[in-house]
């Protein structure tokens, strides 16, 4: 269990890594991440079934018999073609993560910089981070900071802050394919969460992109917070309204003993 002081020592946040839960007075915090989770996206439905196609086309041979044994290994395989090609990009993803947390801790601490990735998707994807961060007067102030609102009930970890051409902001980096709506605001939460500890103003927030296949990065600035976290709200709302209903039918189920 990790254990985090926040707003002067008035607030202890707690953070279990295993099942990524937050808790405040032994009180279950809704995380930012999952609270995001309850809008719809279609995009994803589609890469799942584009995956799924992918594989039966590489596997269904024009002209070849297939029998009922092979039939039903061909399509077990296909239900799962996107988990695990979820899989292989989630951890290309996570080690991405953890080496861009690495150098920006290593650059506040003044500390040796950590060495490129040995993998070669890896070390094009780092090498588009740096040249980036070359194009930008960016000082780093934190990384994996945990944030709390004590106004909304809501906890995160942004992934860095920093100063970016003189202005304060949030940074969040995605190895996604593209820009989706959580992002602006998942961000505009930490922002939120940040102001009402420390008073402070942040003037955007930004959402870098590094591809896992080592193409050009893209990001995107964001200034309209307030627009984006009223979204938030509202998917902050809903989400509670999602886990009341499965709790009270949870307790239905205990009581009629099924």
């Amino acid at each position: 269990m990790e254990k985090y002081k926040l707003y002067k020592g008035e607030i202890e946040l707690c953070f279990e890594p295993a099942t990524h839960t937050y808790t405040v007075n032994n009180e279950i915090v809704y995380g930012v991440t999952s609270i995001v989770e309850v809008l719809n996206k279609p995009a994803v439905l589609y890469w799942a079934v584009n995956k799924t196609i992918e594989y039966l086309d590489a596997n269904l041979q024009v002209g070849l018999v297939i029998d009922e044994v092979n039939k039903k290994a061909i399509l077990d395989e296909a239900k799962y073609a996107h988990r695990r090609h979820l899989k292989k990009a989630g951890d290309i993803g996570t080690a991405i993560h953890e080496w861009l947390e690495k150098y920006i801790k290593a650059t506040i601490n003044k500390e040796p910089l950590p060495d490129k990735p040995v993998n070669k998707e890896m070390k094009k994807s780092i090498e588009a981070f740096l040249n980036w961060t070359k194009k930008h007067k960016i000082k780093w102030l934190s990384s994996e900071r945990k944030v709390y609102s004590r106004k909304y009930k809501y906890a995160g970890t942004l992934d860095a802050e920093a100063q970016i051409n003189g202005h304060l902001a949030i940074v969040d980096f995605k190895t996604s394919n593209g820009f989706y709506p959580e992002y602006f605001l998942q961000t505009s939460a930490y922002v939120k969460a940040l102001e009402e500890e420390t008073g402070n103003k942040y003037h955007y927030t930004v959402i870098v992109r590094i591809p896992k296949n080592g193409n050009e990065l893209t990001y995107v600035k964001n200034e309209n917070i307030d627009l984006y976290f009223r979204s938030f709200l509202g998917c902050l709302e809903n989400y509670k309204r999602i886990r009341w209903e499965k709790s009270k039918e949870i307790e239905e189920r205990r009581i009629n003993g099924t």
